[in-house]
């Protein structure tokens, strides 16, 4: 897993050489898909929940999987993560404007197909050394403190995962096939002691 850490956001990546079985390609392309952004090159699945199809089951172990190491080695904290969004997207020579997603912890991409040139693009509203002294500077090579936006050529079997609150946008000349999935802790947070405990 290879991590960039933009402005203290960690955002990691693995390239896998997961190949979609005939089941569930026709899965994922059977969706009803809708228009996403007034964008007709951009399709959305209706269903927000289609990791819980049996047909998607080996995908979900595996962003399942991945996640938690995302979570484990990466972030380093114990709790418990679960799934609460799961979509799919077919992008054709697009612009997929700059967002977030709210309600959730960590968000994560699996990039099924991939044709042409496909970016995403991570963005901060200053570099972690703007943040701290608010100044301009020459840049000699582009790094996690320096940057304030970090872009990654997309390639098929790539799952980028990335702290929910973290803005991102995606332009493309090809056509695109990902699964999105959300993920929320879990379980107790915080101390009695602190008066921050919470249990979700």
């Amino acid at each position: 897993m290879n991590t960039i850490i933009l402005n203290g956001s960690p955002i990691s990546v693995i390239n896998t050489d997961f190949t979609l079985t005939a089941e569930e390609k026709k899965c994922i392309l059977d969706l009803n898909y809708v228009v996403h952004n007034n964008n007709e090159k951009v399709k959305l699945s209706e269903d927000t929940n289609i990791l819980k199809k049996k047909e998607l089951k080996r995908i979900d172990e595996l962003m399942f999987y991945w996640v938690n190491e995302y979570n484990n080695k990466i972030l380093e904290i114990k709790n418990k993560l679960r799934l609460v969004h799961s979509w799919s997207t077919i992008n054709d020579n697009s612009f997929h404007p700059l967002h977030m997603h709210p309600n959730s912890f960590i968000s994560c991409v699996f990039y099924l197909e991939s044709q042409g040139s496909n970016k995403i693009c991570f963005e901060t509203h200053k570099s972690l050394l703007q943040s701290c002294y608010n100044f301009d500077y020459d840049i000699i090579k582009n790094n996690g403190f320096n940057s304030k936006n970090w872009t990654f050529d997309i390639n098929q079997g790539m799952i980028i995962f990335f702290l929910s609150n973290l803005h991102h946008h995606s332009f493309n000349s090809g056509r695109k096939i990902l699964i999105g999935s959300n993920y929320f802790i879990t379980g107790k947070l915080g101390s009695h002691k602190r008066l921050t405990y919470l249990e979700i």
